[in-house]
C-alpha cells in the first residue's frame, strides 16, 4: 500500500504539468519577492542627517571651506543606504529559485519537500528554541542536508549534461558516479558540508560584527578550498591509477577510445565534481556572510540604526567600506628612496666605523647591500616617528588618486599608531590637516590597532594626489584666536601597514563570484598534475607529487618574501651551497609568482578587489600551465604499456 503510494507521488511528480505549474508558481514567488523588496526599499526614509550642523565653515584665512563634519554625515549617510540595497537578497533569492527550478525539472520536487519538511521538523525546533548546545545541533543538522541535498542536485544535473554518447562525456559522467561509490570521495564531502555547517556557530557573539563578517570569510573559504584541493588529489590519482591496477582500463581503451580522450574525460570529470563542491560551498558562505550583515553591529540598537542617535558606528562603517566591498588601496609614498645620494654617504660612514673595530673588515657585496637597507630601514622608521615637541607633524603624500577622483565616492582612511609600549588604557588625539586647510581631529586613539574614518573625494587634488600633515596632537584655538596644538605624552610611530586611503571600485558580490572563478581554475590545474602523476606512478607517489606542487604554488609568496634574508657567500662551501639554494628557490617560487599573487581567500576577507584583469592573466597563466600538463600526459599513456602494468 505504502509503495504504490509513493509510486502514484513519484509518477505525478515527473509529469510535465506538474512541472510546468510549480515552476510557473516558483517565478512567480521570486517575482513577488522582488517587487515587495524593491518598493519596501524605494519608500524608506533612511537615515535622517542631524540638525544644528553648519554645511560651511571659516578656515584659519577667513575662507568659506565645507563643513568636514557635514561632508562626513552625507559619506556615511550614502554608505548606509548602499549597504541596505536589496540587490544581494534579490540576487539570493534568484538563485534559489533556479536551483528549485532544476529539482523540479529533474523529477524530485515533492521528494525533496518531503526531505526538508522532515529535517526542518527535527531541527528548526532545536535550533529556534533548544538553546545552547541544542540551539548548534539543529543549526548543523539544517545546514549539513542543504548542503547535501544541494549537492546532489547538482551532480544529477550535471550527470544528465554529459548523457552524450561521445567517449569524453562518459568518462566524466562515469568519474562523476565513482565519486560516489569510492569512499575517499565521501569522506571529504561529508567533511566539508559537516565543517561549513559548524563554522557559523563558532563565532564568538561578544565580538564586533566586522571581525565575526571578515572570521569566517577567512576561514570558511580557506577550508573549503584546501578540503576540495586535498578531494582533488586523492580522487583524480585514484581514478587513474585504480583503474590501472584493476585492469578496468581494459575495457576503456578496447572500445576503443583515444589516449587524449580519455586523459581529458577524466580530468574534466574531476573538474566537474570539484566545481560542484566550489559552488555549493561558495553559495553556503554568500547566503550566511549576508545573514551575518544583517545581524546587529557593535553600537547598534538594531541592525543599521546606531545608538546615540549617530548616523552609522564605526563596526558597520568599517564592514561596509572595508569588509564586505571590493576596494583598491593606496599607500604613502616614500620621499626617497634606498639609492639616493644621502644613502651612499651613510653607507660608507657606516663602512668606515666597521673598520675601526675590525682593520680586515672587507665587506662583500651582498653586505654592502644589507648594510644599505638597514640604514635605509632605519631613515623610513624615523620618517615614520613624530615627535610631539621638536617636530609636531609628518606629512605623507599619496598618489594615482585619479581614478577615485573621476568615481567620486568617500574614501576610507584607516592609520594606526604605536606609542608607549601600546599600552590599552592610553589614547592619542590626532589631527589630519589636508591641503585645503581642512582639519579632521581624532581624539580618541586607540594605540597599536587600526582606526577608520571617511574623507572626501575632493581632498584629491588635480594631479590625483592626497597631501596631508598628521600631527601628533590636538589642533584648536587659544583665547587670542590662534591655532595651538595640545600634544601627546609621547613619540608616536606609524608602522609600515599603519597608513592607507582605499576606496570602493566594485561590490563584494563581483568579487566574490570572480575569486569563485580563480579558485576553481586552481583546483582544475591541480587536478591535471595529479592525473598526469598518475599516468606513470603508483597511487600513494601521485598524491605526493602533486601535493608538493600544489604547497610549492601555495607558498610561491612566502619564499618570495624570505629570500632576502638569505645570506649568499660565494667564498666557501656552505657558501656556494647556500647560493644554490637561493638561486633554485627564486625561481621555483617566480615560476608560481602568478599562482600565488592571485591571493583569492585573503583578498574575499580583506575585501581587496580582484579585477577582471588580474583574473584574465592569473587565468590565462594557469590554463597554459594546465594543457602543458595534458599534452605530456597523453604522451606519457600513448607510450604505456597497459596489459602488463601492475599498479606498482
Amino acid at each position: 500500500m505504502l509503495s504504490a503510494r509513493l509510486s502514484s507521488i513519484d509518477r505525478f511528480q515527473r509529469a510535465r504539468s506538474f512541472k510546468i505549474v510549480a515552476s510557473l508558481l516558483v517565478i512567480l514567488g521570486l517575482l513577488t519577492y522582488a517587487g515587495f523588496t524593491v518598493v519596501g526599499y524605494t519608500t524608506s526614509t533612511g537615515a535622517e542627517p542631524e540638525v544644528g550642523i553648519p554645511e560651511m565653515l571659516q578656515d584659519q584665512n577667513g575662507n568659506l571651506i565645507p563643513n568636514p563634519i557635514a561632508e562626513r554625515d552625507k559619506q556615511l549617510r550614502s554608505i548606509l543606504d548602499v549597504s541596505k540595497s536589496p540587490v544581494d537578497g534579490v540576487i539570493s533569492v534568484a538563485l534559489i529559485t533556479l536551483f528549485v527550478l532544476v529539482v523540479i525539472w529533474l523529477g524530485l520536487g515533492l521528494t525533496y519537500i518531503g526531505t526538508i519538511g522532515l529535517i526542518a521538523i527535527i531541527g528548526w525546533p532545536l535550533y529556534s528554541y533548544g538553546g545552547g548546545l541544542w540551539s548548534s545541533i539543529g543549526f548543523v543538522i539544517i545546514g549539513m542536508t542543504t548542503l547535501m541535498l544541494s549537492f546532489s542536485v547538482l551532480l544529477r544535473a550535471l550527470r544528465i549534461v554529459l548523457g552524450n554518447a561521445h567517449p569524453i562525456p562518459t568518462i566524466a559522467r562515469n568519474v562523476l558516479a565513482e565519486a560516489i561509490r569510492m569512499k575517499i570521495s565521501l569522506v571529504f564531502i561529508l567533511l566539508l558540508a559537516s565543517m561549513l555547517a559548524v563554522m557559523p556557530m563558532m563565532l564568538e557573539a561578544d565580538q564586533p560584527l566586522r571581525y565575526r563578517v571578515q572570521g569566517f570569510l577567512q576561514w570558511s573559504t580557506s577550508f573549503s578550498f584546501w578540503i576540495i584541493a586535498l578531494l582533488v588529489v586523492f580522487f583524480s590519482a585514484a581514478t587513474v591509477s585504480y583503474e590501472q591496477r584493476e585492469k578496468v582500463i581494459w575495457q576503456t581503451m578496447t572500445k576503443p577510445v583515444a589516449a587524449w580522450q580519455y586523459i581529458l574525460g577524466k580530468w574534466l570529470g574531476v573538474v566537474l565534481l570539484a566545481g560542484t563542491l566550489l559552488a555549493v560551498s561558495g553559495l553556503g558562505i554568500f547566503q550566511f556572510t549576508e545573514y551575518l550583515r544583517s545581524q546587529t553591529a557593535l553600537g547598534e540598537v538594531a541592525p543599521y540604526q546606531a545608538s546615540e542617535g549617530r548616523i552609522m558606528t564605526e563596526d558597520r562603517m568599517i564592514l561596509e567600506t572595508q569588509v564586505l566591498t571590493a576596494r583598491r588601496s593606496v599607500n604613502p609614498v616614500l620621499p626617497f628612496s634606498p639609492f639616493d645620494e644621502q644613502f651612499d654617504a651613510a653607507l660608507e660612514a657606516e663602512v668606515q666605523k666597521e673598520r675601526q673595530l675590525q682593520t680586515d673588515f672587507n665587506p662583500s657585496a651582498n653586505q654592502l647591500a644589507g648594510m644599505r637597507m638597514k640604514i635605509f630601514n632605519d631613515a623610513v622608521t624615523d620618517y615614520r616617528s613624530i615627535d610631539p615637541v621638536y617636530e609636531g607633524y609628518a606629512t605623507f603624500s599619496f598618489t594615482g588618486l585619479s581614478e577615485a577622483k573621476r568615481i567620486g565616492k568617500p574614501l576610507t582612511m584607516r592609520y594606526k599608531i604605536n606609542a608607549e609600549g601600546n599600552r590599552p588604557d592610553v589614547f592619542y588625539a590626532l589631527t589630519f590637516s589636508f591641503e585645503d586647510g581642512s582639519i579632521i581631529p581624532r581624539e580618541q586613539t586607540g594605540l597599536g590597532f587600526s582606526h577608520t574614518f571617511t574623507i572626501d573625494p575632493r581632498f584629491i587634488n588635480e594631479q590625483g594626489q592626497i597631501n596631508l600633515q598628521i600631527y601628533n596632537g590636538l589642533l584648536g584655538q587659544d583665547r587670542s584666536g590662534r591655532i595651538v596644538m595640545t600634544p601627546n605624552s609621547g613619540t608616536m610611530t606609524i608602522p609600515p601597514d599603519g597608513l592607507e586611503v582605499s576606496y570602493q571600485v566594485g561590490t563584494f558580490r563581483g568579487n566574490f563570484t570572480r575569486i569563485m572563478m580563480v579558485l576553481w581554475t586552481k583546483l582544475a590545474l591541480l587536478a591535471m598534475v595529479a592525473v598526469w602523476a598518475a599516468c606513470f606512478t603508483s597511487f600513494p607517489v601521485a598524491c605526493l607529487m602533486s601535493i608538493s606542487v600544489f604547497l610549492i604554488g601555495e607558498s610561491a609568496g612566502f619564499v618570495q618574501s624570505a629570500l632576502p634574508a638569505w645570506a649568499m657567500d660565494t667564498e666557501s662551501v656552505v657558501g656556494v651551497f647556500r647560493t644554490g639554494i637561493y638561486h633554485f628557490a627564486n625561481g621555483i617560487s617566480k615560476f608560481f609568482s602568478v599562482y600565488h599573487e592571485l591571493k583569492p581567500t585573503q583578498r574575499i576577507a580583506d575585501g581587496r578587489l580582484l579585477g577582471w584583469a588580474q583574473v584574465s592573466s592569473g587565468v590565462l597563466a594557469m590554463t597554459f600551465a594546465t594543457g602543458v600538463f595534458y599534452l605530456i600526459s597523453v604522451y606519457i599513456f600513448r607510450r604505456r604499456q597497459l596489459a602488463i602494468y601492475s599498479g606498482q
